[in-house]
């Protein structure tokens, strides 16, 4: 009985280590990310509006999440397509990581979130099927991210030298 009692421990510890192990693996790196498509990316995709985007995941602001920025050019097609948005550059400010989702960040007062579903050393791949940019005087923002209301989409951005986002 002790040496089983013994074990139960030991398999507790290491079942504990894992998923410290894996929660911390998803936590959101800072560094600046961006992405800008080119005309013919564009071109495969007419329900894409948006033609250049670039985040800043910034220091923690909590003791659970990191400040962070984004800003988004928007192309004159889908969604936006000769709309007052086409063309404009749009920008929400986001709070990455709480205490139970790493991998989230949250904009105020149901501005939609975006969930980072991979991240290596210079990639960032975040999905999102509701996310308002533009902000404005009260919560939430003039855009949302999503090219399709309620469906999800992916943006893959590549780490950048971090004066990139200087000014976000």
């Amino acid at each position: 009985m002790r040496n089983f009692s013994k074990l139960m421990s030991m398999a507790l510890a290491g079942a504990l280590a894992m998923f410290a192990g894996t929660a911390q693996s998803n936590e959101i790196r800072p560094g600046c990310y961006e992405r800008f498509y080119s005309s013919g990316h564009l071109a495969t995709h007419p329900d894409q509006h948006v033609a250049a985007v670039r985040m800043k995941v910034g220091e923690w602001a909590t003791n659970v999440s990191r400040a962070t920025s984004i800003e988004v050019v928007l192309a004159n097609q889908g969604r936006v397509a000769g709309s007052r948005y086409a063309g404009r550059t749009l920008s929400q400010f986001m709070f990455c990581g709480t205490e139970s989702r790493w991998d989230t960040c949250v904009v105020e007062c149901d501005g939609g979130s975006l969930q980072v579903t991979k991240q290596t050393n210079s990639t960032m791949t975040f999905r999102t099927n509701y996310l308002l940019v533009g902000e404005v005087a009260d919560c939430g923002g003039s855009v949302d991210l999503a090219e399709i209301p309620g469906h999800w989409v992916s943006y893959k951005l590549n780490r950048v030298s971090d004066a990139a986002c200087n000014g976000m």
